[in-house]
């Protein structure tokens, strides 16, 4: 030390940049799974909530629906038994949260089998 001033080497300054980079690549990673977990989370919640939904459980009951959500993207596919259904099952799932797109695959069926409890399965 001369005339009261520190030496920095090169060392010194180097190691806190290193330290840096490490949190930083720590960090992006822990976004990063933090991320993939919360969108299979949400895709969990919006295909219970379309499940659960009041026009799925009332108005639509004896349709053949199956929902699968995938990045917020929901794919309708099955029978309805009439054409407003297919707009009625669209438009409830879209107005879900976490819901960014909806691709409606559903087709419009006839009953195939009017006897016996419980909801009909339809056919094309």
């Amino acid at each position: 030390m001369k005339n009261g001033l520190i030496k920095i080497t090169a060392l010194e300054t180097l190691f806190p940049g290193i330290v840096s980079m490490l949190l930083m690549t720590g960090l992006l990673i822990l976004l990063m799974i933090t991320g993939y977990l919360f969108n299979a989370n949400t895709d969990d919640h919006i295909t219970a909530a379309a499940k659960e939904s009041f026009a799925l459980k009332n108005d639509l009951k004896g349709d053949d629906i199956q929902v699968h959500a995938h990045d917020g993207t929901v794919t309708l596919t099955g029978t309805v038994a009439e054409e407003p259904h297919l707009s009625l099952v669209a438009e409830t799932i879209a107005d879900l949260p976490g819901v960014r797109r909806v691709d409606n695959r559903l087709e419009v069926g006839t009953h195939s089998d009017i006897s016996g409890p419980g909801p009909h399965k339809l056919t094309k």
